[in-house]
């Protein structure tokens, strides 16, 4: 799969909350890179991911990511920061960023979704290998959080106090009291990261930004369509079976009308670039393996082998000892051993 990027406009703001705030790194630590992006260049993901980590670990401060996304500047996103500017009401503006959100970064599921009288956007990096990306996180929800704190200035006093978080990361991972710098309840080990919220908030008005800001959505929808079409069938596969690992069917000729063909025309397309839709889902069954044998060490080999789609865990076993020349056993062994 072709490494992840990020908008380097990410990297915006942040200064602010670091300055004086890092010492020098010690003896093998990797120093923090520059904090002054401020061309619509890209960095790897793993890059920024690997930076919001170490700001938290060096500063000791938990609350600068959250920071950093509540209050950054949204026009440092181009045309699609001026369309969310732009929007009337919260839930225009949330769903421009759910809907344009690929044209910051990749390898990336967001989602808005209503549920009853409850609204949510989660946010995860796909990548299995990704790994810490916590504050990435926190970074990302702050930015959600900004959208929603402007529509109480446009009506809603106190509407805080409805809105709940949940991350994939256990608490004691997030370095610091979570709850305290949200101020609001929050629970761990989570599939995904998620800002929950009453509905009723998406009807919000936003109040008027001070320089009137243009949405050219058009534009952001023919950006999206170019995006897609450039982007190497396997990696769009692999992304939606990353995606959908855990949470539904595998499903070829899904997956194949969500791209816009037949799932006749992505085989042969697959089978053009080398590969087979079979291949791309064992090669991300794999990974997610490694991912999740990191992540969750309280799961069985067979909880495992059932939230990667295996009906046998001994399929399972059979796969994973082929993509990696060991068990899956002796794997979470090794890589237990390298965490310590």
């Amino acid at each position: 799969m072709t490494q992840a990027t990020v908008r380097a406009a990410a990297m915006n703001g942040w200064d602010i909350y670091l300055e004086g705030r890092t010492a020098a790194p010690a003896p093998g630590e990797r120093p923090l890179p520059e904090v002054a992006a401020t061309s619509p260049d890209s960095m790897p993901l793993a890059e920024f991911v690997r930076f919001s980590e170490d700001v938290v670990a060096r500063t000791r401060d938990v609350a600068i990511p959250w920071l950093a996304g509540g209050n950054y500047d949204l026009a440092a996103l181009g045309p699609l920061g001026d369309a969310i500017n732009a929007a009337g009401r919260v839930g225009s503006a949330l769903r421009r960023l759910v809907d344009y959100f690929s044209l910051l970064q990749d390898c990336t599921h967001i989602r808005l979704a209503l549920e009853d009288d409850m609204a949510s956007v989660s946010y995860r990096i796909l990548d299995p290998d990704i790994w810490p990306r916590h504050h990435d996180a926190m970074f990302t929800l702050g930015i959600v959080g900004q959208i929603l704190r402007r529509g109480f200035m446009g009506g809603l006093r106190g509407g805080w106090d409805k809105v709940e978080f949940a991350f994939e990361a256990e608490a004691h991972e997030m370095r610091g009291d979570i709850g305290k710098v949200v101020c609001a309840p929050c629970t761990f080990g989570a599939d995904t990261n998620q800002i929950r919220f009453p509905a009723a908030m998406l009807d919000l008005a936003l109040p008027a930004p001070a320089e009137p800001a243009t949405a050219d959505v058009r534009q952001l929808t023919r950006s999206i369509v170019t995006k897609r079409r450039e982007t190497p069938l396997v990696d769009r596969l692999s992304q939606m079976v990353l995606r959908d690992l855990n949470s539904c069917a595998i499903e070829q000729e899904r997956f194949a009308r969500e791209m816009g063909m037949s799932s006749r025309t992505m085989r042969r397309k697959l089978t053009e670039q080398g590969s087979s839709f079979q291949q791309v889902l064992d090669e991300c069954r794999m990974r997610q393996a490694v991912f999740e044998f990191r992540v969750r060490p309280d799961l069985s080999i067979a909880q495992i082998a059932l939230r990667l789609g295996y009906a046998e865990h001994s399929n399972f076993t059979r796969a994973f000892h082929r993509w990696s020349g060991v068990s899956p056993q002796a794997y979470r062994a090794k890589l237990a051993g390298t965490a310590h």
